[in-house]
Formats: C-alpha cells, structure tokens, sequence
C-alpha cells in the first residue's frame, strides 16, 4: 500500500486514515477490514482495528504519510484512504482539509476518493469554511516546503474524482443525488461489490 496497488483501476494507494465500520451491506466483505484483521494485523497503524475481516469503529488519522503523494514525482491516479473513509464521522475537518490541501499542491496527480458517508462529502465540500480552511492548510504547507507557485485554490479541485459507492439500487438511490450536487471535478460510481441489479 503506497506506490503501487494492485487495484486494477488506480496506480497508488494513499492510506491516510486507517480504520472504519460498517455502514451498508457494501461493508459486509470489505477487503480493507479483511487485511487489517489479517496479514497486516500486527502492524502498527493497523492494530486492533479490526476481528474476523470487520472493522470495530476505530479509526486512525496517520498525519506522517500526508507528504507521501507530494514525495512521488511521476504522475499517477492514487486512491485516496484504501484502507478507511475519508469521510468518517471520527476524521476530524481540519484533517479533512489538510488532505485536500496536499491534493491541491500534487496537481500532477489524479486523486480518488470513494466514501459510504455521501451526506459528509457533500456538506464539507460545499462549504465556503471548509475551503478557506484547505486554502490555509495549502499555503501553510507549502510556506514549509517552497513549493506552491499559485496564489489560488480553484474549487472543485480539478484534479480530485469524487465518488460514492453503490452496491445495489437502494444504496444507489440514496447516494448518488447527494453526488450529483456535490462540488467535484469528476463524478464517478463504484459498483462494488455489486450485491443486486442497479
């Protein structure tokens, strides 16, 4: 999990916040629980998150592997909390805003964010608060490291998918309006798993 994934649909994955529960029957085989109460079980961001391939509700903002997409020079699409949901209820806003600012200073990647919690996504994106504090927390880290040539944020990010999840028509009704009224460069849909017709 960093550099490389074997997801067939991302280059990268960014685990930024590990950790999560369960929200819908999409969660009910997830393969991030599967590898946090298996081989990664032992590992220290991953301990005691979760038991028999289920998720306990603990969930753990990992503020070191923030710079990881500003470290990688070429270009790629990273999957932004593989292992989480960026848009949890125990993820602060102010970490929020602090990874949209590190996709705001990585334009040369693509990044994208698959969350369960529509409703979330959509309040903070559409908020003029939360993106004044993305606007800070950009121009603070990038005072720190020399590197943001712009003295603006265009919102949406263009270079930030937004999408939501939906396993079945049900779940698909619920989330996918909240989507479309959702600021976002690009929209898109994960199907998966895929548990009835949508």
């Amino acid at each position: 999990m960093s550099d490389r994934s074997g997801i067939e649909w991302t280059d990268a994955s960014w685990p930024v916040t590990v950790g999560c529960d369960h929200v819908s029957p999409g969660c009910d085989h997830c393969y991030a629980a599967t590898l946090a109460s298996g081989r990664l079980k032992t590992t220290p961001p991953y301990v005691g998150l979760a038991e028999g391939g289920t998720f306990n509700g603990v969930v753990r903002c990992l503020p070191d592997r923030l710079d990881w997409p500003l470290r990688w020079r070429r270009p790629r699409r990273i999957f932004v909390c593989s292992m989480s949901d960026l848009f949890h209820a125990s993820v602060g806003e102010d970490f929020i805003a602090e990874v949209f600012a590190v996709m705001a200073l990585a334009g040369r990647h693509t990044f994208q964010v698959l969350t369960k919690r529509h409703a979330r996504m959509r309040s903070l994106l559409d908020s003029d608060r939360f993106r004044l504090k993305v606007y800070n927390a950009a121009h603070a880290r990038a005072h720190q490291t020399r590197g943001f040539p712009d003295a603006s944020v265009p919102w949406p990010l263009p270079n930030v998918w937004c999408g939501v999840s939906g396993e079945d028509q049900r779940w698909a009704d619920l989330r996918i309006p909240v989507l479309l009224d959702t600021p976002a460069a690009v929209r898109w849909i994960s199907a998966e798993p895929l548990l009835g017709p949508v």
